[in-house]
């Protein structure tokens, strides 16, 4: 039996990860307040499957 959640789980924290490298690297104030509400959306729905 495969475990979906695990896998669906491992995609959310590899995207929440490379939503927190690119936040870091932005300079643009509009842009890090995009990546930034990105990154809370994911971890809400993260947290919320878990």
């Amino acid at each position: 039996m495969t475990n979906y959640r695990y896998y669906t789980g491992s995609l959310f924290v590899r995207e929440l990860e490379r939503l927190k490298e690119e936040y870091i690297q932005l300079d643009l104030d509009d842009m890090k307040r995009m990546v930034e509400e990105d990154i809370l959306l994911l971890e809400k729905a993260f947290y919320n499957i878990s």
